[in-house]
């Protein structure tokens, strides 16, 4: 039986807002999928699309750890 996956596409975010942005609150987009049993204390892993490059990747969702993040593949910025 196959598992359908849910893939949350973001938000850009433009420079000028992203100047304005804390650093500290940025989680990065990487490739690959999650092994099974992985979690992160923060949050849990979700597949996130870029909304700039339309690369898919994992990031660790969270609504109070991470704001916004940054794609693994272009390295702009994105809400999701």
């Amino acid at each position: 039986m196959t598992e359908e996956i849910k893939i949350k596409t973001g938000t850009k975010i433009e420079a000028e807002e992203e100047k304005k942005l804390d650093r500290n609150k940025m989680g990065v987009m990487i490739g690959g999928g999650a092994t099974e049993g992985e979690v992160e204390a923060q949050g849990y892993y979700c597949y996130t699309r870029c909304p700039w490059c339309g690369h898919v990747g994992r990031s660790i969702c969270s609504s109070t750890v991470y704001l916004y993040y940054t794609c693994g593949w272009c390295g702009r910025p994105f809400r999701a």
